[in-house]
């Protein structure tokens, strides 16, 4: 009896060694359309990283400002050095500097000419800082489709080999066992 449970273990143990299968070697079985299909969104993981992280430092490097810049600013403006505060606005890189500098250009001019020029930097400045988050939209949208599109042909490969198995539904036609190496 202690016999034939030892024997029944290692049959068990050796049938779950058997059906274990590497990732890489999944994907190679399924065939050519398998592996495209994992290249493809490999490729688009890569560009949505990509973005993602090279849009979260333009973000936090233009979210830096001087605390210093608007008194500076200020100091200039309350002393008459127009021109030094546009140079202290060209000097500084940041879409902050950008627009009080659009700002500063106007003074003299009708209120309504310095807003509407702070709102068209605004929107560029808000351009420049959502640049290729419509690609990264596009990843997020089309990646979950190609997915689908893998599931569906494996669905119809695997009805297919059950068809030509001769319709009966054993596991062994649809998912054959390799062995580990």
């Amino acid at each position: 009896m202690i016999l034939t449970q030892e024997l029944q273990a290692e049959t068990a143990a050796a049938t779950a060694e058997e059906q274990s299968i590497s990732v890489i070697d999944l994907i190679a079985s399924g065939g050519t359309g398998s592996v495209v299909i994992i290249g493809i969104l490999f490729v688009l993981l890569f560009v949505a990283l990509y973005i993602y992280f090279e849009r979260i430092f333009a973000i936090k490097a233009a979210s830096k400002i001087d605390d210093n810049f608007m008194n500076q600013i200020r100091d200039h403006i309350v002393n008459g050095k127009i021109e030094a505060a546009r140079l202290l606005c060209a000097q500084t890189n940041s879409p902050v500097a950008r627009l009080i500098e659009k700002g500063v250009a106007r003074i003299g001019k009708p209120l309504d000419d310095i807003n509407k020029a702070i709102e068209n930097a605004g929107t560029l400045e808000v351009y420049k800082l959502e640049k290729n988050v419509n690609v990264l939209a596009t990843v997020a949208g089309s990646a979950p489709m190609i997915g689908f599109l893998g599931t569906v042909i494996g669905m119809i490969l695997a009805f297919h080999q059950l068809a030509t198995a001769g319709g009966q539904a054993e596991m062994g036609a649809l998912a054959p066992v390799s062995t580990p190496r």
